[in-house]
C-alpha cells in the first residue's frame, strides 16, 4: 500500500476510489481545553511535585482541514473532493517514560485512553526531587528524557487475490469395421477470486517532552 507521509500525518489511499484517503498521526500530540490551552502543568506543593498531562492521538477539524488542502498539492487532486478518514485503529494504552540514566526508559506512569477519538490518556504523577530535575530538564529542550508512548492496533483492510486457470481435457473414440477414429478437445478457464481480510500491526508513537509545548 502506498503511503504519503505529509507534515503531522501519514495518509494512503482507501480503497479503488481515487478521492478517498485514510489518514493516521505521525505522533501524539498534548490536548487542549475549551480555552485553547494546553492541559500540561507541572505544580509544586512543598516538598513533592506533581506532572499532570493530558496527551491526545488524532486530529481535530481544524488539522484535517489543513491535511486536505496538504495532501490537494501533493496529489494534484481538488482539495473539495478529498474524502478522508482516520486509519481504523484502536489504543492499547498509553504511557509517560522517564529516562533511567543509563540510556534506557523507566515507565513514569501508565494510562488507558478514554477509548473514542481523539483518544485521550490523563496522567498525574507525583516527583521527587531527582524525577522533577529530569522532568524540568526534558521541559526546558534536553531531549531523550521524558517521553509521551501511545500504543496503537491498527487494521488495515488487505485484498488477496486469487488466479486459477483450471484445463479441461476431453477424448472421445470410435471404433467399427475397418474404422475408428479418436478426437480431443481442450477448454481452459480462468477463475478469478478476491478475498478482503484485515491486515493487523502494532505501533508505539513517541511525542519527546522537548515538543510538547509545541505539539498540535
Amino acid at each position: 500500500m502506498t503511503v504519503i507521509e505529509l507534515r503531522n500525518a501519514l495518509v494512503m489511499p482507501d480503497g479503488d476510489d481515487p478521492d478517498a484517503f485514510l489518514y493516521a498521526p505521525k505522533a501524539p500530540g498534548i490536548a487542549v481545553d475549551a480555552d485553547g490551552r494546553r492541559q500540561l502543568n507541572l505544580l509544586g506543593a512543598g516538598p513533592v511535585s506533581f506532572l499532570q498531562l493530558t496527551g491526545r492521538w488524532g486530529l481535530d477539524e481544524g488539522e484535517v482541514a489543513s491535511l486536505r488542502n496538504e495532501l490537494a498539492v501533493k496529489t494534484g487532486r481538488e482539495a473539495a473532493n478529498l474524502k478522508l478518514r482516520p486509519v481504523p485503529e484502536t489504543v492499547d494504552g498509553a504511557a509517560l517514560l522517564l529516562a533511567d540514566g543509563a540510556g534506557g526508559y523507566t515507565v513514569l506512569q501508565q494510562s488507558k485512553s478514554s477509548g473514542v477519538p481523539p483518544y485521550h490518556a490523563t496522567f498525574n504523577v507525583m516527583l521527587d526531587a531527582e524525577r522533577l530535575k529530569t522532568v524540568r530538564e526534558a521541559l526546558d529542550g534536553k531531549h531523550d528524557q521524558l517521553v509521551l508512548r501511545y500504543d496503537i492496533t491498527r487494521r488495515l483492510p488487505s485484498v488477496r487475490s486469487t488466479v486459477e486457470r483450471v484445463t479441461t481435457r476431453q477424448v472421445s473414440k470410435k471404433g467399427g469395421k475397418g474404422l475408428s477414429w479418436s478426437a480431443e478437445s481442450e477448454r481452459a478457464e480462468t477463475r478469478a477470486t478476491s478475498e478482503i481480510s484485515d491486515e493487523i500491526t502494532k505501533h508505539s508513537v513517541e511525542l519527546d517532552a522537548t515538543d510538547w509545548n509545541a505539539a498540535r
